[in-house]
């Protein structure tokens, strides 16, 4: 009997998602994800024995077989080879486990899934970014394969990018679209805004990388500043000059809530941002902004794309508040650009929301299918 499905595996810091397709894979077969969560800090090993538990769990919900796997696709949040090579754990494991995840994983899983299968079935590992580019492209454009140029990054703890090029994902030599840790300079009117902190470290080791502004983990070392009497004052005066004002009752729930756990107080502020509208909380989310501004009109000129694309967590913001956030990444674009080519207009340089579910598990899906050669048909 043939194969009936595919599976997709999304490896994140926090949980693990599986879902499951058709083997066209033009069909998602669950409404609901499966999750578990993320243990990658123990290492490879612990996180593949959490992977062959949930997949039992999906093979129950399809009443399915081992066999019925036509194919099983994993997502993971360091850069990879074209063919699922780990090339540095930057977002997996712990300083001392952190090396064990710079490893064949497709390879390693493949294996655990032959022993508790009794059948050999193909595994495909890939990076997160670049499967929820391939989801977006998917979801834009089904299986065309017409020319086109798209850049997309996804906006979470870290920043992630992906580069598509007629449809496919772009690899280089290796992992290409690392947007995340392109360095592009602060537009000198915003620079006073950055004073206090002008060369941020990144997790990557280096400095200055845009997602060391850009991203939860950026936000959490902002709030440490701003939370603090100079924050407070400039960002005030800042304000003030725009005719806004802080409340003072949002800055009682930061500041505890950052001493307590620096994450937790990063979600609230995206929070507030969005469904109160207040200013304090949208001064700071307007870094990520301006940086995304800066990012893409230093990638315009690289590959002239049809599309600059923002995916991720502020996908989930509220429409008024997504509206505002990208009109002032155009806005600060429009500012850096100087040449008339790259101006941002339909279909050249457009700056863009991913039309992605977030359904990066299905993009690796089709990132397996890309890589077998086989296309995929229209939805």
């Amino acid at each position: 009997m043939p194969a009936k499905f595919r599976l997709g595996i999304d490896i994140g810091g926090n949980d693990i998602k599986f879902g499951a397709t058709n083997f066209e894979a033009d069909k998602i077969l669950l409404p609901d994800l499966v999750k578990r969560p993320s243990l990658s800090a123990e290492g490879p090993q612990r996180t593949i024995r959490q992977t062959l538990d949930g997949i039992k769990d999906i093979l129950i919900s399809l009443r399915g077989q081992w066999p019925d796997v036509a194919s099983i696709a994993v997502t993971v949040p360091c850069p990879c080879t074209s063919d699922g090579v780990i090339i540095e754990a930057t977002n997996l494991g712990t300083p001392e486990t952190k090396k064990l995840w710079q490893t064949p994983f497709g390879e390693l899983l493949a294996a655990e899934v032959s022993k508790v299968a009794k059948v050999s079935i193909p595994v495909f590992a890939c990076n997160d970014a670049n499967a929820a580019g391939q989801d977006d492209d998917y979801a834009r454009y089904g299986q065309s394969t017409s020319e086109r140029t798209n850049f997309f990054i996804t906006t979470g703890t870290g920043l992630g990018g992906c580069i598509l090029v007629n449809g496919a994902v772009f690899f280089g030599r290796g992992q290409s679209g690392e947007l995340g840790h392109v360095k592009p300079a602060v537009p000198a009117q915003y620079a006073p805004r950055f004073a206090a902190d002008p060369n941020p470290p990144c997790g990557c080791g280096g400095r200055q990388c845009v997602e060391a502004r850009a991203s939860l983990k950026g936000l959490m070392r902002r709030l440490e500043w701003a939370l603090g009497r100079a924050g407070i004052s400039f960002i005030e005066q800042d304000l003030k000059g725009r005719g806004e004002k802080l409340n003072g009752n949002v800055l009682a729930q930061l500041s505890p809530r950052f001493q307590e756990n620096p994450q937790q107080a990063a979600y609230l502020v995206r929070n507030f941002a969005d469904r109160e509208r207040d200013p304090f909380c949208r001064w700071l989310l307007e870094d990520w902004a301006i940086m995304i501004g800066a990012l893409f009109a230093s990638l315009a000129p690289v590959l002239h794309p049809d599309l600059l694309i923002i995916g991720g967590g502020l996908t989930e913001l509220s429409q008024e508040a997504k509206d505002w956030f990208i009109g002032i990444v155009r806005r600060v674009y429009q500012e850096v650009n100087a040449q008339t080519t790259f101006d941002s207009n339909k279909g050249n340089c457009e700056i863009v929301w991913s039309m992605s579910q977030d359904q990066g598990w299905r993009g690796a899906i089709l990132m397996a299918l890309r890589a077998e050669g086989r296309k995929t048909p229209p939805k």
